[in-house]
């Protein structure tokens, strides 16, 4: 089972690395044929927890160190953006087989995120399959591979509790906002980002009782349809540091790939402000120019400082985890079962199509021995010709495409091949 997972993760490398080769829906439009071109056909999973890399190699080690180059290559860095695959190596973990299939499993079903069970991962692992398939067609192995992972996770997710009462990336960061700061209905916060992950936060939010939210938005009428459905109050883009000034949290989550707030953006706000701004950074890549930490009155979070509150989220789910995880042996089973009968399958058409090559050279000899034969006659011959294939290889057929019989898979294609 030739595939390949190249990648690293929340557990692996820092937010400082992971953003570096994190992709945007719109970079994938590039990175996909690139990836093609460098290392063959694949998937690129890229959240804010992750970046992986799934294919199907001719050579596996071959592919792993041409996966882990497309990755150096791909790192949004700054000066000419090029960086050794030596510096990124450390933090990229690789796996083979049905060891790969098994982590893509697990990741759809929850069972690998920062938050135990956390329902996105799901739909972003069925969003890099479609994208990676619109930009590029995907064979039917990767297609097969990557919806039996997602069968695994909505299993997971209706049989057991995995997802039960689980929290998103969206609600940890409101939790932590609640550790550190307490009651939040007297707070005014502005929220930076109206897609999907924005969305989340103000549905957090507004659940925590918030007293008051803006939003601010590069489209503004993003915006307003936050605002409209939360009864909260849009902020013109380009008025955010006068937001700032007004509010007592700051919450990024855009996807983007430069910082949405400087060190000025946020110095300017907060000259001559009595109390600190808490300010939380979700985006990956960051949102907020790291040294912004450094500004005084501001307390800077981002995304992996959640780790201690998804930590706690851990308590009292053990059990749903491992009934999740008998979900994805069992799915995982499944799916070696039809790629062994794919290559069954593959070598029954491949035995064949050799019979058959094989049968017509040796009727057209017979007949040409024969030339007094009526039409009928020949037609007869023939049809016994097609008659002893087709019963000497019924057989063998029934044999290969039983789960019993892949051992005979290679001594076929030993005594078969050419």
């Amino acid at each position: 089972m030739p595939i390949l997972l190249v990648g690293l993760n929340h557990t692996t490398a820092p937010v400082e690395v992971r953003e570096k080769v994190s992709f945007t829906r719109e970079q994938l439009a590039e990175a996909i044929p690139n990836l093609r071109a460098e290392a063959g056909e694949g998937v690129i999973l890229s959240t804010c927890n992750r970046t992986e890399v799934y294919t199907i190699p001719d050579d596996p080690e071959e592919g792993s160190i041409r996966v882990a180059k497309f990755l150096a290559k791909s790192l949004n860095g700054t000066g000419d953006g090029v960086v050794h695959e030596a510096v990124l190596a450390p933090y990229l973990y690789t796996e083979h087989g049905l060891d790969a299939a098994r982590h893509l499993f697990r990741v759809s079903s929850g069972l690998d995120s920062m938050i135990l069970g956390e329902s996105q991962i799901l739909g972003q692992v069925r969003t890099a399959m479609t994208t990676a398939a619109e930009i590029e067609p995907l064979s039917a192995d990767v297609s097969r591979l990557f919806h039996s992972a997602i069968r695994s996770g909505r299993r997971a997710r209706d049989e057991t509790d995995i997802g039960k009462n689980a929290l998103t990336v969206s609600y940890t960061g409101v939790r932590l906002l609640q550790q550190t700061l307490g009651d939040l209905s007297d707070l005014s916060v502005l929220l930076v980002g109206a897609g999907e992950a924005g969305r989340l936060v103000a549905d957090a939010l507004t659940s925590s009782g918030v007293g008051q939210i803006k939003v601010a938005n590069r489209t503004a009428a993003r915006a307003d349809e936050i605002a409209v459905d939360l009864d909260a109050e849009a902020v013109p883009f380009e008025d955010m540091a006068g937001a700032i000034k007004t509010s007592d949290v700051v919450i990024t989550a855009v996807d983007h790939d430069e910082h949405v707030l400087s060190v000025d953006d946020v110095s300017s706000a907060v000259r001559n402000r009595e109390r600190s701004l808490f300010v939380l950074d979700l985006g990956v890549p960051r949102n907020v120019d790291p040294l912004v930490a450094r500004v005084d009155g501001v307390i800077l979070h981002n995304i992996d400082d959640l780790t201690q509150v998804a930590t706690e989220n851990l308590s009292g789910r053990q059990a749903a985890a491992v009934n999740a995880e008998k979900v994805v042996e069992d799915e995982l089973a499944r799916f070696a079962v039809w790629w062994d009968s794919r290559e069954a399958t593959s070598v029954i058409k491949d035995v064949r199509e050799m019979a058959e090559a094989t049968r017509l050279r040796e009727l057209d000899k017979a007949l040409k021995l024969m030339p007094g034969l009526s039409e009928q006659q020949r037609a007869n011959v023939e049809a016994m010709s097609r008659s002893l294939v087709a019963k000497l290889l019924h057989q063998p057929t029934v044999r290969l495409k039983d789960p019993a019989g892949r051992p005979y898979l290679q001594a076929i294609k030993e005594l078969f091949g050419p």
